[in-house]
């Protein structure tokens, strides 16, 4: 009797409710309420019961706990400082200050209190603070005593990165805070982007004659290297950084920009015809305000300034309405029609009302992939100050659309109009939908790493060890594209030193995706130093686009799907600090283990 009692426990045990990763795929997917009671929950085994809860986390469906904490749901200064006094790890320290320094607080620094020379040995290497250390004295804090002899040890052991440090210095020294800089650094494709990067943070004033006389052409011999602390560049080097020195170029022009700024002259650079240099340029021509009589007979020539496809006509868009408004029409009207979504993007957004014809551009947009238009044209309606009931009668069949994202963001939008919107029914998977479906589960279910080997141009790699039981879908995703080439051949078009390396764009320039959207697998896994995370324009906006971290970004936790990290960080990380904007990806292969 013993022994059969036995059994039939184990027998009942094994047909007790269960919330397996296959059903987690499957929920967090439709993304629609779950009615679990607390007994329920209850009831199920410890793993089980933990998955479900950041399941319903993570759908967000009205009366879902929410995901995010207070201190990074709403940050405020009490919360955080709280946080740094009671800060012990290194992970907490940085978070601290890092949040902090956001805040703009001049007791940023407290985080940190307490440190000693004999801290830095557990300090980890890539967790660097010379950045945030720079912040925080710009905002008004003092480093003590204490606090400068850990750096010093820091410094001894190895752990200062000589360009991060010097791109601090230059901060400060551009701020008055310190009288000179640290000695120059090799320049190298990194170094100047993160001393470009750091130089652009003053004033224009200060800026001025070094960018109108350094930059008239890429000479090794211009004086702008040595006032930013780099030792003179080789011209390969510079040709290699070409791209990322004239995106610094166009990100440093000020709003309002001077016309002085595109008058500089001198030879033409070998990547200024390049669609990722023509792109950054012209988005600095937008913040001209005031009409620049050299630019307007390029301007009214077909393709205005030479722009390569309409994709860059998009982007040379609001640079066109604010100098040839003429020219902006015409060209507005020629992508509302045409075949690029990411064009139309552009268009819908130049569109200060609705067009005569807006059925006709929701028909045509309607059908758009990827989601950047759709998500544009949704925001549009607001942005053009419809009557609410024609908002709502247009935003309705957008809760009917094949496509998740379009009906979130109709839902998002008809909540603020009103409260008493349902929540959205969940669309058929389309057949890509499925074929994520099915290798997310096989994926989950297998419970071990996935590795991607990432191959740029100049025989450089970096292995990503991607985990499919924290985000599953989003793992699949990213297999499937590698497995299809997808990425072969593509640029990288984002590259901000001491942040993240972007890419995956199909366009090179950091717009649109595969032609679907993916659910975000959201979580508190903490962003550090090489984490790998999906790039969005919204919840539930994820492609094919990816990032990696180059330090720890603790601002990206819980808000973007974090998916792994960098392998041998060592050697990864000093890959990326060195990448140049506009690198080719040669693979990305997938590593069965």
């Amino acid at each position: 009797m013993r022994r059969l009692l036995c059994l039939l426990s184990l027998s009942l045990l094994a047909t007790g409710p269960r919330f397996t990763p296959r059903d987690a795929i499957q929920a967090e997917w439709a993304r629609q309420p779950l009615a679990w009671t607390e007994a329920q929950k209850a009831a199920l085994p410890t793993a089980d019961r933990a998955r479900l809860e950041r399941t319903l986390r993570r759908i967000g469906a009205p009366g879902a706990p929410s995901l995010l904490p207070p201190e990074l749901e709403k940050p405020t200064l009490d919360i955080w400082e709280a946080k740094a006094a009671a800060a012990r790890t290194p992970r907490e320290r940085f978070t601290a200050l890092f949040f902090l320094n956001r805040l703009k607080s001049p007791q940023a620094l407290a985080a940190l209190a307490g440190l000693a020379p004999a801290d830095a040995a557990a300090w980890p290497r890539h967790l660097h603070l010379e950045a945030a250390i720079a912040t925080a004295r710009l905002n008004g804090a003092e480093v003590t005593p204490g606090l400068q002899a850990f750096l010093q040890a820091l410094q001894k052991a190895g752990k200062v990165d000589p360009v991060r440090a010097q791109a601090a210095r230059l901060r400060l020294v551009m701020a008055g805070k310190e009288q000179e800089l640290l000695p120059p650094v090799k320049a190298t494709a990194g170094s100047l982007l993160a001393l470009m990067d750091a130089w652009n943070r003053a004033p224009w004033a200060q800026r001025r004659e070094v960018a109108l006389r350094g930059f008239r052409s890429l000479s090794p011999d211009s004086e702008a290297w040595p006032a930013m602390g780099l030792q003179r560049p080789d011209p390969s080097t510079l040709e290699r950084a070409c791209l990322g020195i004239l995106s610094r170029l166009a990100e440093g022009v000020p709003r309002p920009a001077p016309a002085e700024a595109f008058q500089a002259g001198g030879a033409p650079w070998p990547c200024a015809t390049h669609p990722l240099a023509q792109w950054y340029g012209f988005q600095a021509l937008a913040k001209l305000e005031e009409p620049l009589p050299s630019l307007q007979t390029a301007l009214r020539q077909e393709p205005p300034l030479g722009a390569s496809s309409p994709l860059m006509e998009g982007a040379l868009l609001p640079a066109l309405r604010r100098q040839t408004p003429a020219q902006a029409d015409r060209v507005r009207s020629r992508l509302l029609a045409g075949a690029d979504p990411i064009a139309r993007t552009a268009a819908i957004e130049d569109l200060p009302a609705p067009p005569a014809d807006l059925d006709a551009l929701t028909r045509l947009t309607w059908n758009d992939a990827p989601f950047d238009s759709q998500q544009t044209l949704i925001q549009s309606y607001a942005r053009w100050k419809l009557p609410v009931e024609d908002q709502k009668a247009r935003l309705r069949p957008w809760l009917q659309h094949p496509d998740w994202a379009c009906r979130y963001e109709a839902h998002q939008a008809l909540v603020k109009l009103d409260p008493r919107t349902p929540w959205p029914a969940a669309p058929t998977p389309t057949k890509t939908d499925e074929a994520i479906l099915v290798e997310a589960a096989r994926l989950a279910e297998r419970a071990r790493p996935v590795r991607l080997r990432i191959t740029f141009s100049g025989a450089r790699n970096v292995t990503l060890r991607l985990d499919p039981e924290a985000a599953p879908i989003n793992v699949a995703n990213l297999v499937l594209l590698a497995r299809k080439g997808y990425f072969d051949g593509r640029l990288v078009p984002r590259v901000v030193p001491d942040f993240v390396v972007q890419l995956g764009s199909p366009c090179d320039t950091m717009d649109g995706g595969p032609g679907y959207t993916v659910r975000c697998e959201d979580s508190l896994a903490w962003y550090g130093p090489g984490s790998v995370g999906m790039a969005l324009s919204g919840k539930d906006t994820g492609g094919s686009q990816f990032f990696i971290t180059t330090n720890a970004a603790p601002h990206l936790t819980g808000r973007y799907t974090r998916l792994g990290e960098v392998e041998h960080p060592d050697q990864a990380l000093k890959v990326l600090d060195d990448l140049e904007l506009g690198a080719k990806i040669v693979s990305i292969q997938v590593l069965e283990p």
